[in-house]
């Protein structure tokens, strides 16, 4: 996999895995993350690194915080860079910002549900993985 962009063939499952090294665990809110940020890439038509922004509405408690070390692996949005702000509202929503476009990211009530309900067990993670992105997240792109 090219580091400096990410290409629109990407196989999730390989993400997954630089994912899971990279947050310490599996889990659904890591699947989460890194499926929302390539719908982002793809829907904002962005390579990912560069160009492009993403500010989490997850806030820093885990397991929702999760969140955002799959939008930083999928996106390579950072800290460090400056193109990821986290915003403590207890959301499990991002919007993301290039080429002059702005996209609202939302996981499913449904979703969120299940994971409360069965907790953030990694088998969840699986079916985030396998799951249309539609039935993951609702959009608004403007």
């Amino acid at each position: 996999m090219n580091f400096l962009t990410i290409a629109p063939d990407t196989d999730v499952r390989e993400l997954f895995a630089l994912g899971v090294r990279f947050h310490g665990h599996p889990g659904p809110f890591l699947a989460l993350g890194i499926r929302m940020g390539l719908l982002a890439l793809h829907l904002l038509q962005s390579p990912g690194y560069t160009g492009i922004s993403a500010e989490a509405e997850t806030g820093n408690t885990p397991p929702l915080s999760c969140l955002v070390d799959g939008i930083q692996i999928s996106t390579g949005c950072t800290a460090g860079k400056g193109n990821l702000m986290v915003r403590a509202v207890g959301h499990a929503a991002a919007t993301f910002t290039a080429n002059g476009r702005v996209l609202r990211v939302e996981v499913r009530p449904e979703w969120l549900s299940r994971i409360q309900r069965e907790g953030a067990a990694d088998y969840l993670a699986e079916a985030v993985l396998k799951a249309p992105a539609e039935e993951l997240f609702t959009w608004t792109l403007s």
